[in-house]
C-alpha cells in the first residue's frame, strides 16, 4: 500500500484515489476481445463525458480521443449508443474507412496519452471469456487517471494533451479479423495499425504510453529502452490420407514433415546471435475432424519470428522457410507458406526516456531502466514515426499471457501511475 503521506504529497485526495481503484477494478471485469471492445468502449468514453471532455469515436471500430477543453472542429460524443461507435457497423455502413489530414487536424504539436483495451482469452474457461491478463485495464485506468487528476487542478497541460484509447493491440483472433478487412471495417489488423492509416496519429508530437511491469519492487516506474518486432509466419503441410494401420505406407504423413520442421526449428536456434534477440515459437494445429485412424494429411505450424531488428526477422524468416521446404520434401510433402506483417521493434525517445527519470526520482520512487524487453507491440510503429515512451507500472504478479496474471497492489497499479502521468505530462508540456 502507498502511505498517506504520499498521497498528500501529490495532492491525491482519498476520493480521487477511490474513484481510481473503482474504475480498474471495473475495466478488470469486462474484459473484451480486440475490435469488439464495445462495453469497455461504452464504459470508459462515460467516464471520460463525466469529466466533461469532448469524445470523438473511431468509425466502426471501438475507441476515442477524447480532449480537453473541446477543441474548435473536434465532434463531440454524449451519447454511448452511436451507430457505428463500436463492434461491426451495419450492412449500409460497410465503407472503406476515412484516412487523411481530416483525421489530424486538431492534433497539430499536440501530446497524445494512449493505452489498451482488450483482453486475451482465458484458457482454464472454455466457455470462450476473457481476461486482462496483460494489464491493458491498468493502461485505461491511467489514461482515465491521469486525466481526472489534470482536470480537477485545472492543469494546463490539457491545452496540448489528447486522450486516446485504442484496440486490438493483442494480434491474436486473426481469422475474425480479416472477416473485417473484407467487409471495409478495418484496412490492417491491429488497432493503431489501422489507426496509424487512418491518419489519426499524424501531427501529434509526441506519444506517451504505458503497460504494467513484472518487476519485484512493490513501487517503481520503468521506461523500456528498445523492444522486439515480429512477423506471423504459417506453414501448411499437405501429405496425403490413407488407413493408418492397414496402409501407412500409401500415405504421405503431413503431421511427419510438420515436426521435422520443428525439429529443424530447434537446432537453428544455436546459430542465433544474442544481440538480434530472436524468438520462434511454433505451434501445430491440425483439422477438428483429424482420426487417429487416418495418416494426417495436413497440419499447420504457426510462429511468430520476434527480434530487435528488422533485418534479424527477414534473415530468421529466410531460415524458417528454407527449413519448412526441406522437411516437407524429405518425406514427399508439399508446404504452403504464409507471411502477415506483425509489429515494428519499439525503439523509446531517450529524451523523453530521460525527462521521466528525473521526474521519478523528483518523487523519490525507484526508476527501473530497462534496456530491452523480447515482447512485442503496436506501439512499435507509432515509435518509428513519432517520439514515444513507454512507462512501465508497478503492482502486478508478472504472471503475464496467464490466467493467473493478478494486481496485487491497487494503489500501485491504477493510483500511483495516474499522480505519476501528471507530472511527467506537465513536464513534457511545460505547464
Amino acid at each position: 500500500m502507498i502511505p498517506v503521506a504520499w498521497y498528500e504529497k501529490f495532492q491525491v485526495s482519498k476520493k480521487q484515489a477511490d474513484d481510481l481503484r473503482k474504475a480498474g477494478a471495473a475495466l478488470w471485469n469486462m474484459a473484451e476481445p480486440g475490435f469488439r471492445e464495445k462495453a469497455t468502449h461504452d464504459y470508459l468514453s462515460g467516464l471520460f463525458e463525466i469529466l466533461g471532455f469532448s469524445v470523438r469515436p473511431f468509425e466502426g471500430i471501438p475507441g476515442f480521443i477524447a480532449s480537453f477543453p473541446e477543441k474548435s472542429g473536434a465532434p463531440s460524443n454524449t451519447s454511448s449508443d452511436q451507430s457505428g461507435s463500436s463492434g461491426i457497423p451495419a450492412a449500409s455502413q460497410k465503407t472503406a474507412p476515412t484516412s487523411g489530414t481530416e483525421n489530424a487536424a486538431d492534433s497539430e504539436g499536440r501530446i497524445a496519452l494512449i493505452s489498451d483495451m482488450d483482453g486475451l482469452p482465458n484458457p482454464e474457461d472454455s466457455t470462450g471469456t476473457y481476461i486482462h491478463s496483460c494489464g491493458h485495464h491498468m493502461q485505461m485506468a491511467a489514461l482515465y487517471g491521469a486525466a481526472r487528476l489534470l482536470k480537477d487542478a485545472a492543469s494546463g497541460a490539457l491545452r496540448h494533451m489528447d486522450f486516446i484509447a485504442v484496440p486490438a493491440e493483442e494480434y491474436i483472433d486473426l481469422e475474425y479479423r480479416e472477416t473485417l478487412r473484407s467487409a471495409g471495417v478495418v484496412s490492417r489488423l491491429s488497432g493503431k495499425q489501422e489507426l496509424i492509416e487512418r491518419g489519426y496519429f499524424k501531427g501529434y508530437r509526441q506519444v506517451v504510453s504505458t503497460h504494467a511491469a513484472g518487476f519485484q519492487e512493490p513501487l517503481f516506474i520503468s521506461s523500456v529502452r528498445s523492444m522486439g518486432g515480429f512477423r506471423a509466419m504459417r506453414f501448411i503441410f499437405r501429405g496425403k490420407a490413407a488407413h493408418a494401420g492397414a496402409a501407412p505406407h500409401k500415405g504421405i504423413n503431413a503431421q511427419n514433415a510438420a515436426s521435422l520442421f520443428l525439429q529443424a526449428c530447434a537446432f537453428l536456434r544455436e546459430g542465433f546471435r544474442n544481440e538480434d534477440y530472436i524468438r520462434i515459437h511454433p505451434v501445430l494445429s491440425y483439422p477438428p475432424d483429424q482420426s487417429v485412424n487416418i495418416v494426417p494429411a495436413l497440419v499447420r505450424a504457426d510462429t511468430y519470428v520476434r527480434a530487435a531488428a528488422i533485418e534479424a526477422i527477414d534473415e530468421t524468416a529466410g531460415k524458417l522457410k528454407d527449413a519448412a521446404k526441406g522437411a516437407a520434401a524429405a518425406l514427399g510433402a508439399s508446404v504452403e507458406i504464409e507471411e502477415i506483417p506483425g509489429y515494428a521493434p519499439f525503439k523509446a525517445n531517450l529524451d523523453m526516456h530521460e525527462i521521466l527519470r528525473t521526474v521519478t526520482e523528483e518523487m523519490e520512487l525507484p526508476f527501473i531502466d530497462e534496456d530491452y524487453s523480447a515482447a512485442s507491440s503496436d506501439v512499435g510503429d507509432l515509435s518509428q514515426m513519432i517520439p514515444t515512451i513507454m512507462l512501465g507500472l508497478p503492482g502486478v504478479n508478472g504472471l503475464f499471457h496467464n490466467p493467473g496474471f493478478r494486481v496485487t497492489d491497487e494503489d500501485a497499479a491504477y493510483v500511483l501511475p495516474s499522480a505519476v502521468l501528471v507530472r511527467y505530462l506537465e513536464a513534457l508540456t511545460g505547464c
